[in-house]
Order: C-alpha cells, then structure tokens, then sequence
C-alpha cells in the first residue's frame, strides 16, 4: 500500500495512542501515564491478584492538541494499602463506560493481551521486596531510534516474561531511565517525516517558530543550517570543529518532541514497516537531493530494527515501575555544556524556543510521572499542565501562557547566569524540581538533575560543575536519609566516576581547542571528574549523609557514554571537602554505569573498539587502571608543601619539596609514582581514596564442542540466586563468537561496547556483601548478519565491605609520614 499520511488512517486508529505505562508505584499510591486520541476522563483501578479492589483514583486528560490527550492518573490511599514484595493488577477505564479490553481503546480489537503477560488477566506489578537481597532493579539509557543494531530495551520483556513462569516474586521491581529515552538533535529523516506528519493531525495546529521565515528550511535533512546558525544549537559541530549535518532533521516544535515521545514507547501510530517513508516520499525532488538516499536508507533499515520490537517494549512499560529523568538529548546536544554554550543558545530566540519545548514535552512525558505529587492543583506541575493547555489552545499565539511555561520550566535568560555569583544556572520561583526520591525497604534512590543546577566556574569554555553548591545541598545535603537505608542508590546520568583513558583525552581537546578560542563541543566535555570542585563536593556530601554511622554504601547507576561498565571508589575523611568541622566519615561508591540501549557504534573509535580492547583501547596494557586520591581543602587556594619528592637527575638522586596549589588540592599517587622514584607524604591529608576499575567475573563454563552452524533457539535466563553455568552453557553453544567472549579479558568483560541492558542485585559471595551488576547484550547467530537475543553475559561483583583485602585502603596512606 505504501505511505499513507496519518490523517488518512486517524479514524482506524484506537482511542489509546501511548502507554499504559506504569510509574512511581508505592504502598498508598500508584500512577499510570498514558496518551489518548480523545479527551477522558480516566480512572486506574488496583487490584491484589485475587481481584479485589484495593485503591482508585481519576483524573482528565490534558488537551495538547486536536486528537492529542495526555493524563498520568494516580490511584491513592490515605494508608499503605499495598504491601512489598507483593504482585498487584491494574486496569483503566475512560468514561463513559470503556475499559482497555473494549474494542477500539486499546486496540480495533478490543484484546488487551498486548500488555499483559501469559497468565494474567490484567497488566500487573510488584512492590519491591522487604530485603535488599530479593531486590531486583533495571537500568539503561541513550536509546536513538536509528542506533544500530538491536534495541535493548525490549529485554525487559524477557525478564518479566520469564520471571512470571518461574517465580514471580523475582520480577523485576523498578525500570530507571537514566536519560536521552528519546533523542531530538540526531533524528532520520523518515522519521522527522513521520513526526512532522502525525504532529499535524495530533495537534492540528502549526507552531510558528521564531525568526524561521523559509518553511522549506524546516523539511527533513534540511535543518542543520536553522539548527546551527539560528538556533545556536552544537549537535552538528564536530571533533575537529568543523560542522556536520548530523542536525539535519533537529526537532524544533513541540508537536515534534510530543510525537517523539509516542513513538519511542508504542507501535500504534507507526505504519506498518512494508508501509514506510521511502526517499521519494520524503524527498520528492530527489534529483536535488541524490548523495543522500545511501545515508536515508541506512537510516531507514535501524528504524525497521527499532520498529520491530515496540510490542515487547509497550508490554515491558505497562508492567514495570519506571522512572526517569533527562540528559541532554531529550532537549539538544550539549544542553548547559557550559556559559559559552548558554551565551550561544539562550540568547536566540529559536534556541530558546527549542529548550522551551523541549522542556515542556519532557514535564508532561516524563517528569509527570516520576512525581504526581508536583502535578497536583496549587502545584508548580499543575500550573504547567494550564498553561501548556492554554498555550496549545491557541495554536501557540499565547504569549502570557508562553511566559508562565518559561517561568515554570525554569527557564534562564544568559545574563541571569552571567550575573549570579556563584555563577550557575538560575531558576525561576516556583519553577518545577526535576531532581526527585524514591524510596523502598533498606534503601533510597536519589535522582539527580545534572543538567538545570549546573555551575560555570572559570572562564565561559572551562569544564562545568554538574551540581552547583546550591544544587548540591538541594539534592543531596538536605535530603534525610531513611533510618532503615542500607544503601544509597544515586542516579547520576552521566558516571562520576569515570573511565581515566577518556576523560584525558576530554581535557587534552578542551586545552586545544582554547587555543583558537573555542570549546571541544564533539568531544563532550563535561564529566565530573573534569570540574575537581563539583566532584569532591559531591563525594563530600555523599559520605556526610552516612552520619552517624559514619559508613556509607553507594551505588550510582549511569549511562550517557554508550558503554557498561563497573569500578569502585573507597573513601575516608576527617575533614571532607568545604566541610565546616572534623568528622571521620568513610564510604563505598560503586559505579554500574549501563549504556546505551540502542546506539552503539561500529569502526574504530566507536563504542566497539571498547568492547573489544577494554579500558586502554590503543595500549597493550594488561593490568586495571586505578587511583589513590589524597586531598586538602586548602580554601585559601596558596601553596601547599605536602611532602617531598626524590628523582634520579645525571645519575644521582635528588630531593626536592612537594608543593601543590588548587582548591581543592590533590594528588593521584598512581600517576606520582610513576614519574618518581620515591616519595613522602608529610602533611596529613583531610581526605582519601582509592579507584579501581574492575573486569567482570570469569566463569568457568564449558567451551562448546561443535564449531559448526547451531540453530538459534529459544533459551530461558538465570534468574537472580540461580546457578549461571548451565544456561550460559546453553547460549554459548549457539553463539559463532563465543571465542571472542570466551576467556578471563574476553570481549565485553572489562568494557561492554555493544547495545546493553543494566540489572541491579545484592548478594552474599564467598562471605561478602555484594552489590551486582549483570550487564545483558548479544553475541552473534551463526545465521549472517544475525544476533542471538540479548543474554545476561557480563557479571560484575563488588564488595560493599569496608575492609576488603582486595582493595586495601592502607595502600593510599603508605606513603605518608614516614618522617616527621
């Protein structure tokens, strides 16, 4: 049949557009989100699996368009009327009268088995469990629809899928999203056509954008010059500076990101993938256009991958607990990289009316759901839902519901930044906290906001602080830990604690690109490690929270850089960074950082090279890199002896005073020994800590006996507790590369480069207390050009305990006060 225009096919769409997807889930309160083609009023109603009515709740949809309505409704108790480790049901029902399984709501059908799992006569869930060894948590991140390869995020599927048969009460329990769930700067063309197309039929009015005088500008692969030169937006400047055409089809409306967003969850406003844009449709004077239909269809063959697996990625979010929060992508490339990049952008009125929109489609997306307190009435989140309401209503010729979105969304005008002191984002009163909690037995969550609380210390291209003191304080300082927390799960999008090899070659390009006054935008800098002030802080106020018991356990999960992997940081202070007194304060963090879910890339210097070559991708280097940090506050910023150090010159040894001078100051005793023969620590430090990396278990498996074709078949996963051996087993034997896995530094054991998938476990290993990472990724089929589907491959386990042999902290301070 080919493309047919969404405005032709409306009337054989069914009433639900998006969803359900279950969000923040508690013992008095749970929430659904979900997109509608009409305005309802929706009730959610919980169930215990013998269908007895537990809570209810309703609310009415927000208008965003013509055929656009969007609610996240909240079914809630004055008392904990659900209990943890328990499986519930839920259902919807839209007045008047319809309910999911009624022909034309969920489906033309009227089936609901689209988001229910075998057995279950309802979309279902688990509170998480009363102990932290039952615990069972997902993460990922960085899911761009013409990524290559497969979409990891459909494992979830599997998992739940699975754990249903074998043990329900091993289902995963929370789904963490920890940022770029859409991306609107790296866009296909068929698919800006696509959104372009359903925008219009959704909303059913066009935006007019600033200063955009040329529609044609706005086709598809034609927006890199409004995107770069207008807007002001870095997705397309590249590593050498130069500017690519990777904005060709930048996201600018708001229709275009609430589309995006309905895309990335559910197949339903998708043709069928026979019925897809071809280059002729969205190119129709293709003789003008030729050198780019190999890049379109490219494009076009990973979006039929990404296509293909929206039904298992719709029944994954309807049944599992899922939170979320930003980086950069769902916005723009780059977003607050620095005061240069707010200069640039937030001063031209297509920028801001990108971040605007941007801002508001990830408020009503994605924030709604993570915190439905904020949305109710005389809540921040409630007065965005008006005026976005208000503004869609009149097809965007607002200007004071315009005013009160930017006000909401905390959006800044450049010199509000500029002028601050400290310099730091600013924020608007009674803008919305995206930053939020979440709670469980023996545990907490912080979710952080690293992008709208940042600070821009030194010069406008030096490296930003991802928390400003402010924000900190704000997010973390302030926040009263549970009694009962065991540990403390940080959500930081971006790892603190990142991988050495490239975070020198962020600070090498960000110090040559400062010789011809520019910023290394292509080379992301932006770490925490890059801005020492913002990462010891951080660590600082993390350890403090442990107070009284003065032993905290840290677990960040992250992804952002479109790789897995683990390390862990032990930490001691008596007097920690800008702390006012002495304490003695020590703390584990474990770093699982997961990434991506689909964009991996292939060819050298792409996230595959990883994959194989591990943490030195270009050096025959053997061993872990790590660290062994000491640090002084030195808020005075002078000149420190610390020590002394002795070096061979002419063939004789020499002794010299060591003087550092910085706020904080510091020293990596790795780095020192390796360019001194010896050296002495005297002044004590006020803080320190050790750094390793670590390679995933190796597992003694048997190596398959048949080197020749095997047919891929179904194999079940391990669930967490089980014995691995027999299913990994299993897996390898259909594998073509399991030579390449296979082995001690196996590809994928220290780094894993391809499209992946984070699980979160706690356990007991040989008597210690540990915290698991599991990351699920896919070795190839025998069949060419075929992967296996995605399996529980790499295992990292760290301890949580504080004297670990493995990882001796007496080895930081041996070589401190050997003379007085």
């Amino acid at each position: 049949m080919g493309w047919t225009p969404l405005r032709e096919r409306i009337n054989q769409i069914p009433l639900v557009l998006a969803g359900p997807i279950l969000r923040r889930t508690e013992p008095n309160a749970v929430t659904v989100w979900i997109a509608l083609k009409e305005s309802r009023t929706v009730t959610l109603v919980i169930f215990d699996t013998n269908k007895k009515v537990l809570i209810t709740g309703r609310k009415k949809t927000t208008q965003l368009g013509v055929n656009l309505h969007v609610v996240a409704v909240t079914a809630k108790s004055s008392h904990a009327a659900l209990l943890y480790g328990e499986n519930y049901l839920y259902n919807l029902a839209f007045d008047p009268g319809e309910t999911l399984a009624q022909a034309g709501v969920l489906n033309l059908e009227g089936s609901i088995a689209e988001i229910t799992y075998p057995g279950y006569e309802l979309p279902s869930f688990a509170l998480v469990p009363n102990n932290l060894k039952d615990l069972r948590l997902i993460h990922g991140s960085c899911r761009k629809p013409h990524g290559e390869s497969i979409d990891a995020l459909a494992t979830v599927d599997k998992m739940i899928r699975e754990a249903l048969v074998k043990d329900p009460k091993k289902r995963p329990h929370q789904l963490f999203l920890t940022g770029d769930q859409i991306y609107v700067d790296d866009v296909a063309d068929a698919l800006l056509f696509m959104l372009m197309d359903g925008s219009q039929t959704l909303l059913g009015w066009l935006e007019i954008l600033p200063v955009v005088t040329n529609p044609e500008q706005l086709n598809p692969g034609k927006r890199n010059y409004l995107a770069t030169y207008v807007a002001g937006l870095t997705a397309s400047i590249n590593k050498i500076n130069r500017i690519s055409n990777i904005a060709k089809s930048h996201l600018f409306t708001f229709g275009e990101f609430c589309v995006m967003y309905l895309f990335a969850w559910c197949d339903v406003l998708w043709p069928k993938l026979e019925d897809l844009p071809t280059f002729a449709d969205v190119h129709p004077n293709s003789s003008q256009f030729a050198r780019g239909e190999a890049e379109f269809k490219k494009e076009l063959k990973h979006l039929q991958h990404f296509r293909e697996t929206l039904k298992k990625i719709r029944r994954a979010l309807a049944n599992v607990p899922t939170y979320m929060i930003f980086d950069d992508h769902e916005i723009t490339d780059d977003w607050y990289l620095n005061m240069a990049w707010c200069d640039r952008v937030l001063s031209k009125p297509l920028g801001r009316r990108v971040l605007q929109n941007g801002l508001l489609a990830y408020g009503i997306c994605q924030a709604w759901g993570n915190t439905p307190d904020e949305f109710e009435q005389g809540k921040p989140g409630a007065a965005l839902l008006q005026a976005a309401e208000a503004w869609a209503t009149s097809h965007g010729q607002n200007p004071e519901s315009e005013d009160e979105i930017t006000r909401l969304i905390g959006l800044p005008l450049p010199a509000n930044i500029r002028n601050s002191n400290p310099r730091q984002v600013s924020h608007s009163k009674d803008s919305l906290n995206w930053h939020y909690t979440v709670t469980g037995p023996g545990y907490e969550v912080l979710v952080l906001d690293t992008r709208t609380w940042r600070a821009f210390p030194g010069k406008d291209f030096d490296f930003p602080g991802l928390l400003s003191e402010e924000g900190c304080d704000r997010q973390i300082s302030s926040v009263i830990p549970p009694k009962d927390a065991e540990v403390t799960l940080v959500i930081s999008p971006g790892p603190v604690i990142g991988v050495p090899f490239l975070e020198t070659i962020q600070k090498a390009a960000k110090a040559f690109a400062e010789t011809i006054g520019s910023a290394a935008w292509g080379f992301d800098p932006e770490a925490w490690g890059l801005e020492a002030t913002a990462f010891e802080r951080l660590l600082a106020a993390l350890a403090l929270r442990a107070s009284p018991a003065n032993k905290g356990r840290v677990i960040v999960l992250s992804g952002d850089v479109h790789y897995g992997f683990a390390a862990r940081l032990q930490y001691a202070a008596t007097n920690p960074f800008q702390h006012s007194h002495n304490c003695n304060a020590e703390m584990i963090v474990v770093q699982f950082t997961s990434s991506s879910f689909k964009n991996e890339v292939s060819g050298t210097g792409g996230s595959h090279s990883l994959h194989k070559k591990g943490f030195f991708p270009i050096e025959a280097i053997k061993h872990l890199p790590t660290a062994e940090i000491l640090g002084w506050n030195n808020q005075e910023e002078k000149e420190l002896e610390i020590g002394v150090i002795d070096f061979l010159a002419d063939e004789i040894f020499q002794r010299l005073p060591w003087r550092i001078k910085s706020t904080p100051a510091k020293v990596d005793l790795v780095q020192a020994r390796s360019w001194h023969r010896l050296l002495e620590i005297t002044k004590k430090p006020e803080w320190w800590y050790r750094i390793d990396f670590l390679v995933g278990k190796y597992e003694q498996v048997r190596e398959p006996q048949n080197s020749d074709y095997v047919k891929p078949q179904y194999i079940t996963a391990p669930l967490p507790g089980e014995e691995r051996k027999e299913y990994l087993e299993q897996y390898l034997a259909m594998a073509k590369n399991y030579r390449d896995y296979h082995g001690r530094r196996g590809c994928g054991k220290e780094i894993v480069g391809l499209n992946n998938l984070g699980e979160i476990t706690f356990e007991v290993v040989d008597g210690k207390q540990v915290a698991i990472q599991t990351l699920w990724w896919q070795l190839e089929s025998w069949d060419k050009g075929t992967f296996l589907e995605p399996f529980p491959l790499t295992r990292y386990e760290v301890s949580l305990e504080f004297c670990d042999r493995e990882h001796p902290m007496s080895d930081v301070l041996k070589d401190c006060f050997n003379r007085t």
